[in-house]
């Protein structure tokens, strides 16, 4: 018997041959799938290592930029307090240590007993070598400091001693009359104690 006609209904193909395609599809497809998923996971957990990473190296940078200005805040200190250093340096170098000198002076205008003489000014510089005016409102204070002035123990202070001028200030109605005396000299070196 020829068959004509092509029944499709008893028909039977082998569809566990297809259902093994479609099983190893599913398994290759689940496989892929964990695969995506575990690449996935690994490239999330990077760029999270890698921006936790940068805010890290930000907040230290920031820490590095506030600690390097207060630093340098500290180094303008360190800097101000050095250039005073020197100053300070330079200016006992050039200093004419004056004090004693002053001293010298006042102590001999005391011992003279003159109340009314007062040293009027005084310079000196780092070479020992003085200007100085005494004024007197009394001319027999003036009288008794002239003769002080020429003992040994006034002298013995200096090196070099000259009277540079003699002023008299005349008397008004308010104030008597006043007598100047201005010398100039050099010290000899105080011996400190």
């Amino acid at each position: 018997m020829k068959k004509t006609k092509i029944n499709l209904i008893i028909s039977r193909e082998d569809y566990q041959k297809y259902e093994r395609y479609f099983s190893y599809f599913r398994i290759g497809l689940i496989v892929l799938v964990v695969i995506f998923i575990s690449i996935s996971l690994f490239l999330l957990v990077s760029v999270k290592n890698k921006a936790d990473q940068r805010n890290l190296l930000i907040l230290e940078k920031d820490t590095l930029l506030k600690k390097m200005q207060s630093e340098t805040i500290d180094q303008a200190k360190i800097n101000y307090i050095e250039n005073k250093y020197q100053d300070l340096t330079t200016f006992l170098k050039d200093d004419a240590n004056s004090s004693p000198y002053y001293s010298l002076l006042n102590s001999a205008l005391q011992q003279n007993g003159t109340q009314s003489a007062a040293l009027k000014s005084f310079t000196i510089d780092k070479d020992r070598n003085v200007t100085f005016t005494i004024a007197f409102s009394d001319f027999s204070q003036l009288r008794n400091y002239f003769q002080y002035i020429e003992t040994p123990s006034f002298l013995g202070n200096f090196e070099t001693i000259s009277l540079k001028s003699f002023s008299v200030i005349g008397a008004t109605d308010i104030q008597k009359e006043n007598y100047q005396l201005s010398f100039v000299g050099k010290f000899t070196t105080l011996k400190h104690n």
